[in-house]
């Protein structure tokens, strides 16, 4: 009997993760950034203000490779780098007004990746797969 890939639910998940990846960092190189670029000015525009080391919480990246995605998005003029007064050895990172603008147009562009990848979907499925692929990203270590 032969085994088809589809029948596995990893290889779907891999295969369209891949897509998405891909179709993503197109949309995000028209701008030269990079998702963890992108993931920097959505946490920052979700929470507002923070640390950064909690910004490399939110988006899952080692701290010090996060100083990096920050410096271009600082010298980019994106992003606010300031010392904590309250703890001179922690950074404070702020979107700015540009950094919220561009910010804006990237959210309508991800919408439309997004419409893209899940076109074959009607509405009510799009949010239920959201949730399932939420409950599952919670459950991982």
């Amino acid at each position: 009997m032969e085994e088809r890939l589809d029948a596995s639910t990893g290889y779907l998940l891999a295969r369209l993760g891949a897509e998405s990846r891909r179709r993503w960092a197109r949309m995000l190189a028209e701008h030269q950034l990079t998702p963890h670029h992108l993931a920097v000015l959505m946490s920052l525009g979700h929470v507002g203000p923070a640390h950064q080391q909690r910004v490399s919480e939110l988006i899952g990246v080692d701290p010090r490779n996060t100083v990096a995605v920050v410096g271009l998005l600082q010298r980019r003029g994106l992003v606010e780098r300031a010392v904590d007064p309250a703890d001179r050895r922690r950074h404070t990172l702020t979107l700015t007004a540009d950094g919220a603008g561009l910010l804006a147009r990237l959210r309508e562009q991800v919408d439309a990746v997004e419409d893209l990848l899940l076109g074959g979907l009607p509405g009510h499925e799009r949010d239920q797969l959201h949730g399932l692929l939420a409950r599952l990203a919670d459950t991982l270590p």
